[in-house]
């Protein structure tokens, strides 16, 4: 069975807004129940595929009926959250789902596919169906929570030239026993027919799966602003926010210090509204466009970090990438979350990084697609997951450290910061920057020169 390049890749859910379970499509579906959805599709998220541009007329086609009958809506790449606005009132009435060209049409794309995992309800690939394509951190979200038997793993068009695993875990939020299935570069297809022969009692049991791959460095290439804090004063593009003032930042010869008391946290609690708090220390700066953010921290034996890179609109839209202290329910694991609307996701995990010396963070922004990675070098980037958030422009960047919960107070060495653009566009950026410069106080060109000595010298050394 050929593996398909998917052209759009169509997101349903159940709720309007985008709410209840959630499956992918990016095939046609003579009959939406066999991935469980028979009549019960409220709102929708289209994206252009890997495959996309060898025809941009193309367009998913919603169904009346099953077998691809009865009246239709042609939609391209875009967010639909309230299928009743449609002309059609296709609310909770489509039974099947095909695609075609129609129309061009811009919209949001996927991201990267590194592999395409086909999860079925029953053993020997029978049952409902569900086709996996980044981090679910909850298969109920799919609809087969606890009901996967078998699966065939296929390699997608972004598959890493160094391979890539498939994690199978036993518990929501990447948590407990593990299965992991490898697949090599020349590997062409994998396939369980019965999770029952699996060691570790695998059937049935599965309830969040990870895609786990290596890749190299992305399109941004090109360092526009970089911070080694070097010296004592904070540079004047950043600003220091401490809302619930239990934080500090220091600047040592090399590194920034970020501290956090107990309670100091980042969220709105669960359910919104309640036990939550946007008390957490950050260091920000504004930037417009897209992007990419990197830092490197210093690990201690004892585990007392937790923070990283935050991307934030405010506190109803923001992104954060960060290493969890070793006390916290992650132990010390790397987390990705998004948080729109006051609702927490988690976006996807980076595990077995916890025992490095350094740790490298990246984020990476295309219009309204985040993707997290993390490195234990800076060269070989572990995935931790994309997601999409509106924000428009210009954001706010930059660090971020936190104490969640009753865990003891923790203390974050950040050793640099960068903020990189493509190459076509770090000239534009620059050029805005030394605008910013021709503004500076006396003061702050004084504190600019004495920053650019002390980096010089410290490089002869």
């Amino acid at each position: 069975m050929p593996v398909v390049i998917p052209r759009l890749i169509v997101e349903v859910f159940e709720h309007l807004n985008f709410g209840g379970r959630r499956g992918y499509v990016f095939e046609p579906v003579s009959f939406t129940a066999d991935i469980g959805f028979q009549d019960n599709i409220s709102s929708v998220k289209i994206y252009k595929g890997p495959n996309f541009k060898s025809n941009p007329n193309y367009k998913a086609i919603l169904h009346q009926h099953w077998h691809f009958q009865g009246r239709k809506l042609a939609l391209g790449p875009g967010f639909y959250p309230n299928l009743h606005d449609m002309v059609y009132n296709f609310t909770d009435n489509i039974s099947s789902i095909s695609f075609a060209s129609v129309l061009e049409t811009a919209g949001p794309e996927w991201g990267t596919v590194p592999l395409i995992v086909e999860c079925y309800e029953h053993a020997e690939f029978q049952g409902r169906k569900i086709t996996i394509l980044r981090d679910i951190a909850h298969t109920g979200d799919l609809g087969l929570h606890d009901m996967i038997s078998s699966v065939r793993i296929f390699k997608g068009p972004d598959f890493p030239r160094e391979g890539a695993n498939v994690m199978f875990f036993e518990h929501v939020d990447f948590e407990g026993a593990q299965f992991s299935i490898r697949m090599e570069p020349m590997d062409y297809k994998k396939e369980i027919p019965n999770f029952a022969f699996l060691p570790g009692r695998f059937n049935d049991v599965v309830s969040s799966i990870k895609i786990e791959g290596w890749s190299s460095s992305s399109e941004f290439n090109e360092i526009v602003f970089e911070d080694e804090f070097i010296g004592n004063d904070m540079r004047p593009e950043w600003r220091w926010e401490d809302p619930g003032g239990g934080g500090a930042w220091s600047e040592r010869q090399g590194y920034l210090e970020m501290r956090a008391d107990p309670g100091q946290d980042l969220w709105h609690g669960s359910p919104p509204g309640s036990g939550g708090n946007m008390d957490a220390p950050r260091l920000l700066m504004d930037v417009s466009g897209d992007f990419a953010i990197e830092c490197r921290l210093r690990v201690s034996p004892d585990l007392k970090e937790h923070g990283g890179l935050i991307v934030w609109k405010g506190p109803h839209s923001f992104v954060r990438l960060e290493k969890t202290s070793g006390p916290h329910g992650f132990r010390g694991d790397v987390r990705f979350e998004r948080h729109v609307n006051r609702v927490y996701s988690l976006v996807g995990r980076g595990a077995g990084l916890v025992n490095v010396r350094e740790l490298y963070l990246r984020l990476e922004r295309r219009g309204n697609q985040f993707l997290g990675y993390a490195s234990p070098d800076g060269t070989r980037w572990l995935s931790c997951g994309q997601t999409n958030v509106g924000m428009g422009d210009p954001v706010q960047i930059g660090l971020h450290t936190l104490c969640p919960g009753n865990i003891p107070p923790t203390l974050t060495r950040f050793e640099y910061f960068r903020l990189f653009k493509r190459r076509g566009e770090a000239a534009e950026y620059g050029l805005r920057m030394s605008q910013d410069a021709h503004q500076m106080t006396d003061h702050e060109r004084q504190r600019l020169d004495q920053r650019q000595r002390a980096r010089a010298v410290r490089d002869l050394v």
